[in-house]
């Protein structure tokens, strides 16, 4: 809870009343000034039956706030949204607003499977970025659609490791590891990655890969596994690919392709 949140909802305090108030000025000066720079972070909401739920930024796992602020997008927000849409009879159908690079591992294909058995209609939307971890999400949805110069698909997973060793050698230093077990402190800095090593990082890569393509295959049966290699199409190369389901000129189009597939107009 922050110590905004606290003083509002009268919790009791242990702390010197004059010192808390000017962090909590200091705090909320800084918040409206970041405000004022990046603007307001889109929000879930309702219009006219349509449940929107922005998917923007990097996508991560308990994010702070200040990375929130900086555009960061946290998995547990978006599952309390669909949460929060399938539960409300007002809302008719889903619409994931997406402008995202991807992110983080963790979360994701527990929120794309939630997405892909979510109750009611589901349309993706992109007009700029739908990739990797963002991909993953919006090709669970019934529909996704593009503008023709989206960037779309990225579907792969890397993990890098910097090796420092040949630096450190040549300074004259090394790192010596005293450690219990074949993979412990695997790429800790200073040092060369082992055969034994290497091969469990790049089993654990490949593990995620698959399971995003077949969660991708699951729900577009056209997109082939040349087309998952890691690399991104624009809107209209990730249609004659499967990767997408249509192409729209614009988000006008996309509201009003809705009105016409699912009888809902955002």
């Amino acid at each position: 809870m922050s110590f905004a949140d606290a003083i509002l909802r009268h919790e009791p305090l242990l702390v010197e009343p004059r010192l808390l108030a000017a962090f909590v000025e200091r705090c909320s000066g800084f918040t409206d000034a970041l405000k004022e720079l990046f603007g307001e972070p889109p929000l879930a909401r309702v219009e006219n039956g349509v449940g929107i739920l922005p998917i923007c930024g990097p996508i991560g796992v308990n994010l702070l706030p200040i990375e929130k602020m900086f555009g960061g997008c946290d998995v547990a927000d978006l599952s309390a949204s669909l949460d929060a849409f399938a539960a409300d009879p007002s809302v008719r159908m889903l619409l994931l607003d997406l402008d995202s690079p991807g992110g983080t591992v963790t979360g994701v294909p527990e929120l794309a499977a939630q997405i892909a058995t979510f109750p009611k209609p589901s349309v993706a939307f992109t007009a700029g970025e739908a990739c990797s971890a963002a991909y993953w999400l919006a090709s669970q949805a019934d529909d996704f659609l593009a503008t023709p110069s989206a960037s779309v698909g990225s579907v792969g997973v890397y993990l890098a490791v910097l090796d420092s060793s040949a630096a450190l050698a040549r300074s004259g230093l090394f790192v010596d590891v005293i450690k219990a077990g074949t993979y412990k402190a695997a790429g800790f800095p200073g040092t060369s990655l082992s055969d034994e090593q290497r091969a469990l990082l790049q089993e654990r890569v490949d593990t995620i890969h698959g399971m995003f393509m077949g969660a991708i295959t699951g729900k577009r049966s056209r997109v082939s596994a040349d087309s998952m290699q890691g690399q991104s199409f624009y809107g209209v190369q990730a249609a004659e690919r499967g990767l997408v389901t249509g192409i729209v000129p614009s988000r006008a189009a996309m509201l009003a392709r809705l009105t016409t597939l699912h009888g809902a107009k955002p």
